[in-house]
């Protein structure tokens, strides 16, 4: 069951928390004896207390109110979905040693250095532009994704063609992106640059913490590459690169958060998305060699912000917690209402279970096997849809599993503190199809004492950086 929490800051300041009301107040001592009973409080917070129970704060305790899938949602989803994106190879030139579909992982899908089927693909890009032209939506993205993308440059150089071909004359713009390693990418930049391509590079710091990154039949570290032609980049086309390229780096042993932070910003003026060694499906012979490798992103971005020493760079870093506080807000402030102005009318709104997006609701993911994907993170077994002479959907199918899928979920997430802000896929969810048993256990669940802490942090970020409140609310992107 859910209640409303008074969260303390770490300078001692009282919040209100109050799920039913989406909102937090900064209350008075008085008030929090108030709410939990205890002994002398002042006559006139104890009034204060009750008029604001009456009018619906300090709420009773109550499960989570979720909603469920119908077919009418996800076909509404699949019509405006705002992403496609085309496994364009599942080989790669480079063996990272941690990579997802390595040898330190067991479970994923299996890599036949297969390319894509160019026609296949173009009867899904002409199904999904005949979508959007009858929604009249105003953009669509298309993704690159591998394997390395760029082996099979010219499948990229067809689709950008027949895309621009099969949309002249409509209004939706159509946007490019990919993910690469940037191994190649000096040899189709003038192609990347002409058709406005956002292109996030993966590059894990300097030559030491990318090594790693190794190419498959040299075993030779591939830095000396990806910074020749990142720094060709740089001074040929600077406002692409300014507008256009991003960098991705895995967090490991033989970095840190500071070492990626000043490499990449301090020669580029980038801040790099850090993300962590991923703790799923691990080959528990390589368990050993995978701790040795696992660096915790928490701590080794602690250690960076407690630094007492100078630097430069350490203000154009963000933190965890700032993408806490970003998420909380999105919900619990003024932008909610912002973003969902229909949430003015209705009297009693309902979340769903996890923060797993519609199917195929948010991206389309077509593989080289022809499989259609709820994204590139999502393995081949979740399978929504198949692409052959025709694009085929079961919306029917589809509809039916999410719910089975919602209706064991609920049982967990009715009662979790966070469900308004989940972080789980369900598609992540070892054994998803075993959710009915006794032995499930959310790794997101918040009870009371763990959004408390969350609290604590969000209230007390806010309170030491003040300015960060209104930028928050400014550059919301929910």
């Amino acid at each position: 069951m859910i209640q409303s929490i008074v969260s303390t800051t770490e300078f001692g300041n009282l919040y209100l928390y109050d799920d039913y009301q989406k909102m937090s107040l900064l209350i008075h001592p008085e008030l929090k004896k108030a709410h939990y009973k205890s002994e002398k409080v002042d006559p006139y917070y104890q009034g204060k207390y009750e008029y604001l129970k009456k009018y619906g704060f300090f709420s009773k305790p109550q499960m989570a109110n979720l909603g469920e899938v119908n077919e009418t949602m996800v076909e509404e989803g699949i019509r405006n979905v705002p992403q496609i994106i085309f496994e364009v190879t599942d080989f790669c030139n480079l063996d990272c040693t941690y990579c997802g579909y390595g040898d330190l992982y067991k479970g994923h899908d299996i890599r036949n250095t297969s390319n894509i089927n160019t026609q296949k693909a173009i009867t899904f890009l002409k199904y999904v532009l005949n979508l959007k032209h009858k929604s009249k939506k105003s953009r669509l993205s298309i993704g690159f994704y591998g394997g390395e993308a760029l082996i099979n440059i010219k499948f990229v150089k067809q689709i950008v063609a027949i895309a621009k071909q099969l949309n002249e004359g409509s209004d939706l713009k159509i946007q490019y992106s990919m993910t690469t390693n940037a191994t190649l990418i000096d040899k189709y930049i003038d192609f990347f640059v002409e058709n406005e391509f956002d292109i996030s590079i993966s590059l894990d710091g300097n030559r030491e913490n990318n090594s790693y990154r190794i190419y498959r039949n040299s075993r030779k570290n591939s830095f000396e590459k990806v910074i020749e032609n990142v720094d060709m980049i740089y001074e040929k086309y600077k406002d692409y690169f300014i507008n256009h390229i991003n960098f991705i780096s895995v967090l490991h042993d033989r970095n840190r958060v500071k070492d990626i932070h000043h490499f990449i910003y301090g020669k580029y003026h980038k801040a790099p998305i850090i993300i962590g060694l991923a703790t799923k499906d691990i080959d528990p012979k390589k368990k050993s060699f995978f701790n040795s490798m696992y660096r915790e992103k928490k701590d080794s971005e602690r250690e960076y912000l407690n630094d007492a020493g100078e630097d430069l760079y350490k203000d154009y870093y963000t933190p965890l917690v700032h993408n806490e506080t970003k998420d909380f807000l999105n919900i619990y402030s003024i932008n909610y209402y912002l973003s969902n102005l229909t949430s003015l009318l209705i009297a009693e709104e309902k979340y769903y279970p996890t923060s797993t997006c519609l199917p195929l609701g948010r991206k389309m993911f077509l593989t080289t096997k022809g499989y259609l994907l709820p994204c590139e993170k999502v393995s081949n077994k979740y399978c929504m849809g198949v692409v052959g002479e025709n694009v085929e959907i079961d919306i029917s199918k589809i509809t039916k599993q999410h719910i089975r899928y919602y209706k064991n979920l609920k049982k967990v997430c009715q009662n979790c503190y966070a469900y308004k802000f989940c972080g789980l896929c369900m598609y992540h969810i070892s054994n998803l199809d075993k959710l009915d048993t006794e032995n499930f256990v959310c790794e997101y669940f918040y009870d009371q004492s763990d959004f408390s802490d969350k609290l604590y942090r969000v209230f007390s970020y806010l309170e030491k950086s003040p300015n960060k409140f209104f930028n928050i609310l400014e550059n919301s992107e929910k």
